[in-house]
């Protein structure tokens, strides 16, 4: 009989499915549920040594001997550290030692409760790989519980050595040895792709299914990547999805980004991927979110530091590899087995956007720069908007892309985009607000080479903040979350080298954009003068104007329904419900 506590159920199932099955216990009460549980399955060898210290050595001698995994497991508290001389030991031989850490509740720790030490890291700089992870009270919580696990697992495969899983098991002792369960429920396991892999086989999978090739943000040297998942596209009727900054840009390939602010469900059944191949490192557009569309479809992961990414939450395989080597493979024994029906509904779906009248706005000034900036050109995104309406934009094919969207601060985009400007002889552009570049104004005093074309938007304040809030909802939105103000760059910049042109309406804006395109004998600074809450309002309008016709009649009931009923009575509704 097992535990029915949900993390002892995925611990469980993950040590059998990596093949785990050696665990060295010493008692206590923390780690009753693990232990009785693996104690009644033949799947494991149990071995019991009460002084934790020694079980530690017991279970290094045992993992080098055997050359494989072995686990230590104990309760919370100083038990924890009497791991450490072993730890040590394990990770100066890399000898793979895996130490699990029953631990107590997080909130109770230095608020005078007994056997409440913090066990986080405690191993600090002599584990490879060291979790700590949430007691599971929601689907988040086993998603992130399950997709550590495998994380911590995974870390085994590419380094020898120890690794700390430390786990949350605050449970009643009447919880602690409950064994209700007959058998242990699977949970997903990520297989492992690197050497000796059997492509025609992967291939057969794909057969007849339909498939989303998703491009997060990655930068290439060659075209041959992007001519490769193309030939993919070609040979399988696969949809790529791929914003501005995964560099996979083609009249062929799909950018999703817009359909993450307006998409509400519409054609659901019939634009669900069955398997999803996914590459690079950060999605911009919210789009991934959509369980809708995402949930519950079997993910190909191709990570060549073996990191798993898994923002869909459903990677199923794991490929340790090169992207070019995976589609380069794949493309050997994919055959011309499907039309291109998935393909024409996501280009159907999009083809269904509608534009408002722009007017003279950020979304404009955006949005007009990013379809006239010059082949082979390159271009940085400050951050949010400019990110997220370039998205909205075409884009020539030739131009290499970047932002620094991993952690899409304010800060840097100045400093980065000159480092990309000094090492290349292409046309530089760089797209960004008026805080963000004051915020990084230092950087504007080295020596700019002439091929630098800085457009600022200027709208006197953060928009984010207009978007998110608005004048209406908070009167004094400019006095300090918006940063408002009255400063023009041109007058804080100290320009120096730089030509300064600058744009009030349609009309300069279009001279100033046919002025920075040409060469010249300096870098070039345009400022765009704007207005934060008419920028604002002009997106909410794009957003609005389409998601109507996005929604599917499930949520166009829900939305009549908040209308009519008002938020109150629903979240009561809501309450009753559950």
């Amino acid at each position: 009989m097992y535990s029915n506590i949900p993390g002892v159920q995925i611990l469980i199932s993950l040590l059998k499915q990596y093949n785990i099955r050696h665990l060295v216990i010493s008692p206590g009460t923390r780690n009753t549920p693990l232990v009785h549980s693996v104690e009644e399955d033949d799947f494991f060898k149990c071995y019991s040594i009460v002084d934790e210290r020694s079980a530690g050595f017991f279970a290094l001698g045992l993992a080098e001997e055997l050359d494989c995994p072995v686990c230590v497991t104990c309760t919370a508290a100083t038990a924890t550290c009497n791991y450490m001389p072993a730890i040590k030991e394990a990770f100066e031989r890399n000898i793979k030692l895996i130490a699990l850490t029953a631990d107590q509740e997080t909130y109770l720790k230095f608020h005078m409760g007994d056997q409440n030490i913090d066990q986080i890291n405690m191993f600090d700089r002599y584990v490879n790989y060291a979790i700590d992870i949430p007691k599971i009270l929601n689907n988040n919580d086993y998603w992130y519980f399950n997709r550590s696990i495998n994380e911590a697992f995974q870390c085994l495969i590419d380094k020898s050595g120890p690794i700390q899983i430390n786990f949350r098991m605050n449970y009643s002792l009447e919880d602690l040895s409950y064994f209700p369960e007959h058998q242990i429920k699977q949970t997903r396991y990520i297989e492992r792709y690197s050497d000796n892999i059997n492509w025609a086989e992967l291939a057969e999978n794909l057969k007849n299914k339909k498939v989303i090739v998703f491009c997060a943000s990655e930068y290439y040297d060659t075209n041959m990547t992007k001519e490769l998942i193309l030939e993919f596209r070609k040979k399988t009727g696969a949809v790529i999805l791929a914003d501005y900054y995964s560099n996979i840009i083609d009249e062929n390939v799909i950018n999703p980004s817009v359909l993450g602010d307006i998409y509400r469900g519409k054609k659901a059944n019939i634009l669900k991927p069955d398997i999803i191949i996914l590459l690079g490192s950060i999605i911009y557009a919210p789009v991934k979110g959509n369980r809708n569309l995402f949930g519950n479809c079997d993910t190909w992961l191709i990570s060549e530091d073996a990191r798993i990414n898994d923002g869909f939450r459903n990677v199923k395989k794991l490929f340790k590899c090169k992207t070019e080597l995976f589609f380069a493979n794949i493309n050997k024994y994919v055959k011309n087995n499907l039309d291109d029906n998935f393909y024409n509904e996501w280009k159907n779906l999009m083809s269904e956007i509608k534009y408002p009248e722009l007017n003279f706005t950020h979304f404009n000034a955006i949005k007009k720069v990013t379809e006239n900036m010059l082949d082979n050109s390159i271009v940085h995104m400050s951050v949010l908007d400019a990110i997220r309406i370039s998205n909205y934009s075409k884009m020539k094919s030739s131009i290499s892309c970047f932002a620094n969207i991993g952690a899409d601060g304010i800060d840097g985009a100045l400093s980065t985009f000159l480092g990309q400007a000094k090492s290349t002889d292409k046309m530089a552009y760089l797209i960004i607000g008026d805080l963000s570049l004051i915020y990084d104004m230092n950087a504007i005093y080295m020596d700019i080479p002439n091929n630098v074309r800085i457009i600022v938007i200027n709208n006197y304040a953060g928009a984010e903040f207009h978007k998110n809030f608005g004048l209406k909802r908070i009167e004094s939105l400019n006095k300090h979350i918006a940063a408002g103000h009255n400063t023009k760059i041109k007058d804080v910049s100290m320009i120096g080298d730089f030509e300064y042109l600058s744009a009030e309406n349609e009309e300069e804006l279009k001279k100033s954009l046919e002025k920075i395109n040409q060469s010249s004998d300096c870098p070039m600074l345009l400022e765009i003068f704007t207005d934060a809450d008419k920028d604002a309002n002009k997106l909410k309008e794009f957003w609005n104007m389409n998601i109507p016709n996005f929604e599917d009649s499930k949520a166009k009931m829900k939305s009549m329904m908040k209308k009519v009923l008002g938020q109150k009575i629903i979240k009561k509704i809501k309450k009753i419900k559950r």
